[in-house]
């Protein structure tokens, strides 16, 4: 079915945004706002057929302004952490603006409105976010695009070139919750994620280098488990973060296979993650209390733990360590990366 669009409110400054519905032939429908090019609302059927909301988000603009939490945000330029706000590129120190006390957390795409351009069943942002923004350097020309497939699948592609050397990593912040997003939390969800490799992190979630294996671990989701399962155990990583939030080192990235597959036993729904992105950032949605406004979607009072993440990525902190995959972006090159959410029933 065609992409439509409507208008959803508009900024505190006046600046109209957009919502865009997406639905192909199953009933699987998705809602996209301009502001952010956030996902609003994902609508999948459970085992009975009902369609279920999965996605956590705000029924106004108002609300994704007043947010700290990134529900549905496109983010960047460089998701995830930066040391002390600043990296070195080619022997140049680059201090950017930090927003996460000392450090920089994911960068201001999150709070810009962006122009959606429909192209079948695919709907694209594309913008520049011009040299010395926040400190980055390069013009950046970013295409960000979402494709709702007859299989039930969300596709995001991600493409950047630039005219001088920077460092791009872009990420969406969905929030998923199978047995509905105001359903209460994601306990009992069912999680696997294919890696064998965690990266360490300290207590202001920077990472220290090192590999760390999950195996004999709280971090061991080769094998399904429900994700409450080792939320509290005792570990300064679990303990840092108040339950999950670190990056994963996936074993095999790639659009062919699943890097991690939920499943929620109350309404059947599943969800397959794909990834060409190294790495995962697995959050249990551990501060969504103390800091989304009070009243989301649906007049929801979103609780802590009441939506989890599956933030395709290269790793946190990447330009302090060579033995990472390097987040380096010249000019003449492309960065092109895709992920996708796959919605079934069992």
């Amino acid at each position: 079915m065609p992409i439509t669009s409507a208008l959803f409110g508009y900024t505190k400054d006046g600046q109209a945004v957009t919502q865009y519905t997406m639905t192909n032939r199953n009933g699987m429908t998705v809602q996209i706002i301009s502001y952010a090019a956030s996902i609003r609302s994902i609508l999948v059927p459970d085992r009975e057929g009902k369609l279920v909301d999965v996605a956590l988000g705000y029924d106004t603009v108002a609300g994704y302004e007043a947010d700290k939490c990134f529900f549905g945000n496109f983010v960047g330029r460089f998701a995830n952490r930066l040391r002390a706000a600043q990296f070195q590129l080619d022997g140049v120190t680059y201090q950017l603006q930090p927003n996460e006390g000392p450090n920089h957390l994911h960068g201001s795409y999150c709070s810009r409105v962006l122009e959606g351009e429909i192209e079948g069943n695919t709907l694209t942002f594309e913008f520049l976010s011009p040299d010395g923004e926040e400190g980055y350097p390069g013009n950046l020309s970013v295409r960000y695009s979402y494709t709702l497939t007859e299989d039930n699948a969300l596709v995001l592609e991600y493409r950047a070139v630039t005219d001088k050397p920077t460092i791009v990593n872009l990420t969406n912040h969905a929030y998923f919750n199978l047995n509905g997003h105001s359903s209460g939390n994601v306990l009992d969800t069912q999680l696997q994620i294919n890696a064998s490799q965690i990266t360490e992190a300290d207590g202001a979630s920077l990472l220290t280098g090192a590999l760390l294996p999950v195996e004999g671990t709280p971090f061991d989701f080769r094998t399904p488990k429900a994700i409450g399962r080792d939320i509290a155990a005792q570990h300064p990583m679990i303990t840092y973060g108040g339950g999950f939030d670190l990056n994963y080192v996936l074993d095999q990235p790639s659009m062919e296979a699943p890097a991690a597959t939920a499943w929620s036993p109350k309404t059947g729904i599943t969800m397959d993650y794909f990834t060409t992105q190294p790495g995962t950032q697995f959050y249990s949605g551990n501060f969504i209390s103390p800091i989304a406004p009070r009243k989301c979607k649906g007049g929801a009072m979103y609780a802590n733990r009441q939506g989890f993440c599956l933030e395709s990525q290269h790793y946190p902190c990447a330009p302090d360590f060579d033995h990472f995959p390097t987040t380096v972006l010249r000019p003449g090159e492309e960065y092109h990366q895709l992920a996708a959410y796959r919605f079934g029933v069992k």
